[in-house]
């Protein structure tokens, strides 16, 4: 039976940790990490993702921040930053660092408990599996009941066919192919195809439950 709305957790105190990322809500702290991100990602995520309506990032930042608080708080959509939580990765920057944004939107609820999975990695942070990582945290966030995430029953992702890496992080996170929706976003200037993929939560292993032996194994591998 679906979960009721009643019982949505409050989605701007969510946050997850992986072996070697934290999934957690940006907040004003996080701005010049955000800019450096795109400023240094520039050429890499524009065949991927909507033009934004702005080239000034500090702007982008503010509506990022804004929208991010209007769907949390209408329970439509969880946006994370993913943050190195240590320094191993030469290239960026050290403890903290921001490598990626990881989102879930459109979220459903009632009979469909549904959201769409959405994520982009800083190029600096490209090529050490931070995606597939932070992919696989965010479904945790999907599925794990609440308080420790959103308790739902499907996530949906949809990328353009000629996408080969983002594929390789879908599958390699559990996703399915389903089908091909056509000319279905204007990505890049023109209208683009879209392979859909989905994951349920029973497709989806489950993390250990804090202070299983398992958790502490899981960080240290």
């Amino acid at each position: 039976m679906p979960m009721s709305d009643r019982f949505t957790p409050n989605i701007l105190a969510l946050s997850h940790r992986t072996p070697r990322l934290l999934l957690r809500q940006l907040a004003e702290p996080d701005r010049a990490g955000w800019v450096r991100m795109h400023e240094a990602s520039a050429a890499h995520f524009k065949p991927w993702v909507p033009t934004p309506r702005t080239s000034d990032h500090n702007q982008m930042f503010d509506e990022r921040l804004k929208r991010a608080a209007i769907t949390a708080a209408d329970g439509t959509g969880a946006r994370f930053g993913a943050f190195l939580a240590t320094d191993q990765h030469p290239r960026a920057g050290g403890p903290c660092r921001l490598v990626g944004l990881f989102s879930l939107n459109n979220i459903v609820r009632g009979v469909f408990q549904n959201a769409d999975a959405g994520w982009m990695v800083s190029a600096e942070a490209l090529g050490h599996g931070f995606a597939t990582e932070g992919v696989i945290g965010l479904l945790d966030l999907a599925f794990l009941p609440p308080p420790r995430g959103l308790g739902l029953h499907r996530v949906q992702a949809n990328i353009i066919p000629s996408n080969a890496p983002s594929l390789r992080v879908a599958e390699k996170a559990g996703f399915r192919r389903e089908g091909l929706a056509a000319r279905m976003l204007q990505i890049d200037d023109r209208w683009q195809d879209h392979l859909m993929l989905a994951v349920l939560a029973e497709e989806h292993p489950m993390p250990p439950k804090r202070g299983d032996p398992r958790a502490a194994e899981q960080h240290e591998g």
